[in-house]
């Protein structure tokens, strides 16, 4: 039999070295996409995404530049991500910009919104905003709802 407190201590040093994982991943990224994106002339970038049915994905990446013209999302290649986990090196694949992005944009909404693609659902995007370095999740969360009413006769 499984010890209750055991497994759920477990979890919990599981889930704590996954948070501190996504935070330094995302700390990456961040660091390592506004160089890529200033170089190309971009200005913005918005990376959409929905979700419902227990499903959900990034559905387009748009850059644009100052006077919002689209312009393509480069096919740059960042470094890679750093790892602290001893049993891991550096991933050695490179990383392209657009999957950068989504990457990104995937670890803020789970950081932020997990479960964002469950249920109702919710859409949204990662904004980035090149020359302030900023980066903005919004995220709207779909919900069911009801009213009731009760008349008695």
């Amino acid at each position: 039999m499984t010890d209750f407190k055991a497994a759920l201590a477990e979890f919990s040093a599981r889930q704590a070295e996954r948070e501190a994982q996504a935070k330094v991943e995302i700390e990456h990224l961040k660091h390592a996409v506004i160089p890529c994106l200033r170089q190309a002339g971009i200005a913005k970038v918005e990376v959409r995404f929905d979700g419902s049915g227990d499903s959900g994905a990034v559905e387009e990446i748009i850059c644009l530049d100052d006077a919002d013209g689209t312009l393509a999302c480069p096919e740059a290649v960042l470094n890679p991500i750093p790892s602290d986990r001893p049993d891991e090196t550096e991933r050695a694949d490179p990383v392209l910009l657009p999957a950068a992005l989504e990457s990104l944009a995937y670890l803020a909404l789970e950081r932020h919104h997990p479960g964002w693609e469950n249920n109702d659902g919710a859409c949204g995007e990662l904004a980035i905003n090149v020359a302030e370095a900023s980066f903005v999740l919004v995220c709207q969360v779909r919900y069911t709802a009801y009213d009731e009413n009760a008349s008695e006769l």
